[in-house]
């Protein structure tokens, strides 16, 4: 499919991914770029769109275009491509995905982090990250803290918000049920 009117529906849905509010709505958020896209596919998450920019599809890897041809794929000028991307310098390709739905706390965990007050969208991406590099598997997040569906989340976590499950919670309520499951707090 082709777009070229940034007036399309489908254009004016993707560019309200941007809001919180709207990916929370819709239950899905954007990633950008070749890297993050391949991992997406290789970790089987639910890819609604994708969406390469024109001009620049000649520059994207063959074996990507190939891959991607199973899904929903729109292809779009450049000046309908930079109304939707959050990037500076984009690859020309990006996606709109769904978010993970696991909102259950896994109590057998042997280490659960919970993460209160990250505020900026760098760090919490870089803690996702860290977390992923050593398996774990799920992170609590207090409301109030930076949006881990945040587009510059998604992109410091190179691929972690696919294999780290991230539960928003109200932090005071999810504290008194860890405890009443036995298991020990820590902070720092």
């Amino acid at each position: 499919m082709v777009i070229t009117s940034k007036d399309n529906e489908i254009i004016k849905s993707i560019r309200k991914l941007k809001d919180k509010k709207y990916r929370d709505e819709k239950n899905e958020f954007i990633i950008e770029g070749i890297k993050i896209i391949e991992e997406a596919i290789e970790e089987n998450v639910v890819i609604k769109k994708i969406v390469v920019c024109d001009e620049c599809a000649a520059n994207l890897p063959q074996e990507l275009l190939y891959k991607i041809a199973k899904f929903d794929v729109i292809y779009v000028p450049e000046k309908i491509f930079k109304i939707i991307t959050d990037v500076n310098n984009p690859q020309g390709i990006l996606a709109v995905v769904e978010k993970n739905n696991n909102k259950d706390i896994d109590y057998k965990a042997d280490f659960i982090l919970v993460l209160d007050n990250i505020q900026d969208p760098g760090n919490m991406g870089t803690i996702l990250r860290t977390a992923d590099s050593i398996n774990l598997k799920q992170i609590i997040v207090a409301k109030g803290s930076s949006d881990c569906y945040n587009p510059k989340v998604v992109r410091s976590t190179m691929g972690a918000i696919f294999r780290v499950n991230v539960i928003e919670c109200d932090l005071v309520k999810t504290l008194k049920e860890l405890k009443k499951h036995r298991i020990k707090i820590l902070s720092t």
